[in-house]
């Protein structure tokens, strides 16, 4: 008798299969072993001669949109589990089992009993040609595999792996990161040209002996100015970025100069950049570089009276001078706000400190970060130390004494109220740049299990007639992620949507959600009370917008999916509170409290700042 035994042919039809979705497509000469035991969702693709290696225990699991190359192996004899929006490159094998060599008693190891491993790809990630997996190993969240390698260990968020075995070689960077870490390269190769460096420390060296100068200019322009009542003029730099360019704007609604200097622009703000970008001005962008950029900070100190910049540098950022700006900038009389814009200011070790379940800094390392704690620590003590104020927003509430605390400003009129959908597949969007930084893996994780229930409702027909009234126009929900998109893209892609998902583990919202709220549409986001008091002086707790974290997003969302009406009530609130309390116009007359009070040297905190609003009836 025959040692070994057939499997069969690994013919199958899609009704053999345990679970299958919507448009799943099966190229010929695909072959499926023990079909009852996977489970297939929607949008999945396999490639020709692909083999599906089920057995009589434990499941093969492919979630919504994966592509699996032609020439792939999947066994799952130890569970395997490959989620969603994940990509398998031709050739690739996944193994869940091996022959236990701790019980090797030197005979053939095809005697060895096995033991097994399961395997999970986790969402986001994708696996190279020709690559293999070995039993026990999980692939994280966003991970790339490198064409050809054998993973004997599991992978770390956002990791590159490569080799044999598969090492981790870096770590997947936006657009922008690896941008800007080019340009710090390129700038660390000129620096090794001894001339330019010693140019760079010749204009140091001048400006230094110069200094006095601008000193005494500039008591005498802030003693001019006062005698004459003028008001201060205002530069903020130097990222082209949201932040910086709306609050150009909003100041101005308020009859103040202020101007913005960049020293690049990301494609995606290009729509709304204004003011000089100086990347876009090679001859000048060199006369700088090589001036060590004290060319364009003397020009500043003769033109600008308050300089507004965030915890990361001022015009100075990318000098040998920069941690001694601040200090420049006082000795000429100038006026100092520093704005914290995100991760500039963010420690990670403090956040964690805090000890919320949920928080921003729960899925991040120094190795995500574009600098690190130390640094980050340090702009944040020379910015304590130096400036007038601090300019906080969202959920940086921790800037101390003289922190304040402003809603941010957008420009309402890119964001038209849209009229509510009626198509039936309910559509979700959440809009990141960073996941890390968002609880993105929380969203689709929950998202994807409320569309699979919805899904099981919907096949019990009568039987859940009552469960199913709610949503009897509904068949479908679809979340669509957005990343790294421009604006304009973004006006397109954002009306399609019926409920915005933005941040469900930081604590407070930003841009997107304040977009969403402007277009009539309802938001989830994790508002955290402890940061909400620090918002309620125009708040007043009526923030219309949904707060959830990861424990309660199901609940929240199944709650919008089930009441129509209620999504309509919330948009239209959302759209009053967004042209309230992020107009230009109000944060503008914000702003000019704070302005007035540091340009006149009197004294300001968050508790003389709410009194001065009220005293103004700005709410």
């Amino acid at each position: 008798m025959s040692r070994f035994k057939s499997h069969g042919k690994g013919k199958f039809k899609k009704s053999d299969l345990g679970k299958i979705g919507q448009n799943v497509v099966f190229e010929p000469s695909v072959l499926a072993f023990h079909p009852e035991n996977m489970e297939i969702g929607s949008n999945v693709y396999l490639g020709h001669q692909t083999i599906l290696e089920g057995y009589h225990q434990n499941k093969l699991i492919i979630k919504d949109n994966v592509w699996i190359g032609p020439q792939c192996y999947l066994h799952a004899a130890g569970g395997l589990v490959i989620e969603s929006n994940v990509g398998l490159g031709p050739g690739v094998k996944i193994f869940t089992s091996a022959h236990d060599l701790a019980k090797d008693n030197l005979g053939p190891i095809i005697d060895l009993p096995l033991k097994y491993g399961p395997v999970v790809i986790k969402s986001g990630s994708d696996v190279g040609t020709n690559a293999t997996i070995l039993p026990g190993v999980t692939i994280a969240e966003g991970t790339q595999v490198g064409a050809g390698a054998v993973v004997t260990k599991d992978t770390t968020r956002y990791s590159i792996v490569a080799g044999v075995p598969a090492k981790k070689i870096g770590i997947r960077k936006s657009a922008f990161e690896v941008q800007n870490i080019r340009r710090a390269k390129n700038i660390g190769r000129m620096l090794i040209n001894w001339p330019v460096h010693l140019v760079r420390y010749g204009f140091d060296l001048l400006f230094l002996l110069t200094l006095p100068i601008f000193i005494i200019y500039g008591w005498l322009r802030w003693f001019i100015k006062k005698a004459l009542n003028r008001r201060p003029r205002i530069l903020i730099s130097p990222l082209a970025a949201p932040l910086p360019l709306f609050a150009v704007k909003a100041i101005r609604t308020q009859g103040l100069a202020a101007d913005n200097f960049a020293y690049t622009c990301p494609d995606f703000f290009r729509p709304i950049s204004h003011g000089l970008i100086l990347a876009d001005h090679r001859l000048l962008h060199l006369i700088n570089y090589l001036s060590d950029y004290l060319i364009i900070f003397a020009w500043a100190l003769l033109k600008y009276d308050l300089f507004e910049f965030p915890f990361s540098g001022g015009i100075l950022a990318h000098s040998h001078l920069r941690k001694a700006e601040y200090l420049f900038l006082k000795l000429g009389a100038k006026k100092i706000a520093v704005y914290g814009y995100g991760s500039d200011c963010k420690i990670l070790s403090e956040i964690r400190k805090q000890g919320f379940k949920y928080n921003n800094a729960m899925d991040r390392t120094e190795e995500t970060e574009s600098q690190t704690e130390k640094i980050i620590r340090e702009n944040v003590d020379r910015a304590k130390k130096y400036a007038d104020v601090l300019i906080a927003g969202g959920d940086l509430v921790h800037f101390g004494q003289k922190g304040i605390m402003l809603p941010l400003a957008t420009d309402l009129s890119l964001w038209k109220l849209s009229p509510p959908n009626n198509h039936q597949t309910l559509v979700i969007v959440h809009s990141t740049n960073h996941r890390s930084h968002k609880g993105t893996r929380f969203i689709i994780e929950i998202v994807e299990k409320l569309a699979q229930k919805i899904e099981i409702l919907r096949r019990q027909g009568r039987r859940a007639e009552k469960k199913m009234r709610p949503l009897k126009n509904l068949t479908a929900i679809k979340l669509l992620l957005i990343e790294n998109k421009t604006i304009e893209e973004c006006r397109k892609i954002y009306p399609q949507a019926d409920i915005f998902i933005t941040d469900v583990i930081t604590g407070w919202h930003g841009f997107t959600a304040i977009e969403a709220m402007a277009i009539g549409r309802p938001v989830i986001a994790y508002l955290r009370p402890d940061i909400a008091q620090h918002h309620a002086y125009y708040a007043k707790g009526r923030i219309p917008i949904v707060s959830a974290n990861p424990d309660t997003l199901a609940r929240a969302i199944t709650k919008l999916v089930k009441d129509r009406k209620w999504r309509e009530e919330l948009g239209q609130k959302g759209r009053q509170y967004a042209l309230k309390f992020h107009s230009f116009e109000f944060v503008g007359a914000l702003r000019r409290i704070i302005y007035e009070y540091i340009w006149t040297n009197q004294k300001i905190n968050q508790k003389i700042f709410e009194r001065e609003v009220k005293r103004r009836k700005l709410i």
